[in-house]
């Protein structure tokens, strides 16, 4: 049987399936129509190992230096299990990096761009199920409840690189190459 979206039961096979995507194998995901933005380009490699890591990622920016106007903290979101969480909770917590985790909403928000010194995007926050409950069956969004809702922020604006080494060395993957 071919793996889709709607035959997914498992965080391991949506992340697979995320990662497909990231690569240009799939045209879209139940969050996202089309295909990555091309600032993410530079991120395919390690988000697609993320995600094949049981990281589904919903969810990711590189970090920015301004640049007319805009600047940006890289930052990633997604669904874990609990393990992984717990492993991404204690390979986090020496760094400076900002990690979110919940079940539900607790309503914590942390601006990831600005557009001329005003909060433009933000990250944080449980974002439900609306977007997947079309595209899923019933196995794969009780995975995805199950889960823990995980977001990532690097503090400082326009690091590039700092957040994918760290959550690569969390996941034990090979460092990425992520320069801007």
């Amino acid at each position: 049987m071919t793996l889709t979206w709607a035959t997914a039961t498992t965080l391991t096979e949506l992340g697979e399936l995320t990662a497909r995507w990231l690569t240009g194998d799939l045209d879209e995901t139940p969050t996202y129509c089309g295909p990555p933005d091309e600032e993410t380009a530079t991120l395919v490699p390690v988000l697609a190992a993320i995600n094949r890591a049981g990281f589904v990622t919903d969810f990711s920016q590189p970090g920015e230096p301004l640049d007319r106007g805009w600047q940006q903290r890289a930052a990633l979101s997604g669904f874990v299990d609990a393990p992984t969480c717990n492993r991404l909770a204690a390979a986090l917590a020496p760094t400076d990096l900002i990690l979110l985790h919940e079940h539900d909403d607790s309503g914590i928000r942390i601006p990831v761009t600005l557009q001329y010194g005003a909060a433009h995007t933000w990250v944080g926050g449980f974002p439900g199920f609306e977007f997947w409950e079309d595209e899923l069956g019933q196995a794969a969004l009780h995975a995805l409840d199950a889960a823990w809702y995980v977001t990532v922020v690097d503090p400082v604006w326009g690091r590039a690189d700092h957040l994918w080494h760290v959550l690569a060395g969390a996941l034990d993957l090979p460092h990425p190459e992520v320069s801007r």
